[in-house]
């Protein structure tokens, strides 16, 4: 199975909310938030918009310090060896950034994983957004919303939302088309699509199966028998 890139429902609000806020002339310029559950293709899409658009992209780690935290973001912007002060790595990072925005170039910071965040390291990134004006956009699963939502100078530069809700059928025909070449029934693709509960990663998991089985049988048409064929190989329930 190749490794493609499909535009769901949910990567098309994403991109619309992330050209927004780079827009600053005619956009709304502020903070993206991105959230859902695990497996609804969040990073897939921040990646492919960053490795697009370009600016700096950082995943979150657990019960991170903010000299860490910070020293990992300078190097990731400034593509050199941080300074050794979280102060000295921010005032970096903001020089960096300003002088992008100066030169025309896209700025933004995706950061993923961000529900992982302590509420300092998310305070770090409003001052880096208020002092640049570059989009910070912020990846996370359900309780980024809450954490985001009790901080009330956080909450009000968040300019746009976008919840990455389940994929539909017309996004499990397309995905199966374009990465296995393979054509689902439209019973079929009800039947991923329910099975997966429009997690994007088990319909991965699942077509890879669908395209096993349709080889074996020489065909790239896959029915629901096939697909209740692959049901009993495995649970799919969430862990």
């Amino acid at each position: 199975m190749k490794s493609v890139f499909v535009e769901t429902g949910n990567v098309t609000a994403f991109r619309r909310a992330v050209l927004t806020v780079e827009d600053t002339e005619r956009g709304q310029p502020g903070i993206v938030v991105a959230w859902g559950q695990a497996g609804r293709g969040k990073t897939f899409a921040a990646r492919n918009s960053y490795t697009e658009r370009g600016g700096v992209f950082l995943s979150a780690w657990e019960n991170e310090t903010q000299a860490s935290f910070l020293g990992r973001l300078c190097f990731e912007t400034i593509k050199a060896k941080a300074p050794r002060s979280a102060s000295a790595c921010k005032v970096s990072i903001i020089d960096a950034l300003k002088t992008r925005r100066d030169q025309g170039q896209v700025a933004s910071i995706y950061m993923d994983e961000a529900d992982r965040l302590a509420i300092g390291r998310i305070n770090d990134l409003r001052d880096i957004h208020n002092e640049t004006g570059c989009a910070v956009i912020l990846i996370g699963e359900e309780e980024l919303i809450g954490l985001l939502s009790n901080q009330r100078r956080i909450w009000s530069r968040v300019t746009q939302e976008v919840p990455f809700g389940p994929v539909d059928e017309a996004d499990v025909a397309a995905f199966a088309l374009e990465a296995a070449n393979l054509d689902l029934t439209s019973e079929a693709c009800a039947m991923v699509r329910g099975t997966s509960d429009g997690d994007m990663r088990l319909v991965r998991n699942m077509v890879q199966l669908l395209e096993q089985a349709a080889k074996a049988r020489e065909t790239n048409r896959a029915d629901a028998a096939m697909v209740k064929a692959i049901q009993k190989q495995r649970s799919w329930r969430r862990g």
